[in-house]
Order: structure tokens, then sequence, then C-alpha cells
């Protein structure tokens, strides 16, 4: 039976450096999460313990600990006889998870709306200048400064549970949505879709921010199931 390639050094070097973390668990957390969503690993690799253990220096059990927590996020998955290994999405997945973010999100901006400070209107605008200065050649920036721009917006709504499951929806499809090229498939549309976002945000109007966030996530989720079709059909034939 063949067998896939596990992790490499390469690949974790490839990912970009994340956050100093709070304990070891988290830091092998950090390093094989950016790994995954940079799209520096593929769907089905091989997670064997020992050999990320070696390449990160650290012991089984912090790197056990965060295949844990990993697996809660829906980044990996442990299958029986054969350990953990980097989660793969169907399509029908995907599409659930998007209708779940269009509701999340749509509420999320509606309280971030009506509640958004001068300070937090001034950190989203320094925020969408920062994306807009990135061309479509740059995905992997573009898509961490959409990431915070969105994220950005989501905390003024001061809701923590809520913030935790969007962004936790957000990072298990975010690697496809890099992959399957769902931001850099419509630029201008995306940058018109943020610059309209931000007004509505900045206005405080929670109606026009709630439904223009509902439709924003709608159209990402619309152009990557089309990546993913396809993809799925230039396979299959």
């Amino acid at each position: 039976m063949r067998t896939s390639p596990s992790l490499t050094s390469a690949q974790l070097a490839g990912a970009p450096l994340p956050s100093p973390p709070s304990s070891l668990p988290d830091y092998v957390a950090d390093q094989l999460r950016a790994a995954i969503l940079g799209g520096h690993v593929a769907a089905g690799t091989p997670l064997r313990q020992e050999d990320i253990a070696k390449q990160l220096g650290a012991s089984r059990p912090p790197v056990r600990e965060a295949l844990r927590l990993l697996e809660g996020e829906g980044l990996v998955e442990l299958r029986p006889r054969r350990g953990y290994v980097v989660a793969s999405l169907n399509m029908t997945e995907v599409a659930e998870i998007f209708d779940i973010r269009e509701r999340l999100e749509e509420h999320a901006a509606e309280l971030a709306a009506l509640r958004r400070t001068r300070k937090d209107v001034s950190e989203v605008a320094a925020l969408l200048t920062r994306m807009e200065a990135l061309d479509e050649s740059e995905l992997g920036l573009f898509a961490a400064a959409n990431h915070a721009f969105h994220t950005r917006i989501f905390q003024v709504a001061d809701r923590p549970r809520l913030l935790r499951m969007m962004l936790s929806l957000r990072e298990t499809v975010e690697r496809y949505i890099r992959l399957g090229g769902a931001l850099s498939a419509d630029m201008p549309t995306v940058r018109d879709e943020h610059r309209a976002i931000f007004a509505a945000f900045e206005a405080g109007d929670s109606v026009t921010l709630g439904r223009l966030s509902r439709a924003h996530v709608a159209g990402t989720g619309h152009r990557l199931l089309a990546a993913l079709a396809a993809r799925e059909q230039s396979h299959a034939g």
C-alpha cells in the first residue's frame, strides 16, 4: 500500500513564524498550524509525533497535546492505525462551514457597528490601508492582512465565545481559501467589498455592516466551492 510522506523539516521551515507562545504545547501547535494554514502541508499528510518532536526539539507529550489542540480546531484528525493526519474537507463540509460563518459573522458585525469607537475605526482603517497596498502576487501577506482586518472588526463586538467560534471555523477552511485562489480569483470585487465593509463600520450602520459581512462570506464560499469543483473535475479527467 502506498503511504503519504510525513511532515518534513522543510515544510515547517516554510511556514511564517507565529507569535511567541505561552507554553511548549502552544509553540508546537503554532508551528504546525502555520504550516497547515500556509498550505505547506497537504491534506492527509501523516503527523508522526516522534518526527515532529525531533524537528522542533521537543518531547512527545507536548507534541501530543499540541495535536489534540489542533484536532479541536478541525485542522488534524486521528485515524485508526494511522495516527494523526492533516484533516481534509469535502465540498459538503466546506459549504456547511460557510453557511454557519455567514450567520455568525453577520451577527458579530452588527454588534461591532454599534460598539465601535474612534480608536477602533482608526485601527481598522490602518489595517485596510495595509491590505490595499498589497497586490495579487502577495497572496500569503494579503490573506494574513485580510484575517487581521476582519478579526479586528469582530473583536469590537466584545463577544469572546462568538469570536473563538468564528476564528475556529475560519481557520478550518483558510488553507483551502489560499490554495483554491478564492481571494485572488476576483481581487477587485474583494477590495470593493472590504471598502464597503469599512465604510459601514465607520458609520456605525449595523444593518448594512451585517448584510455586507454576510454577503462577503457567501462570496468567498462560492468562489472556493467553484475552485474545488473545478479541481475535482480536472483530477477526475
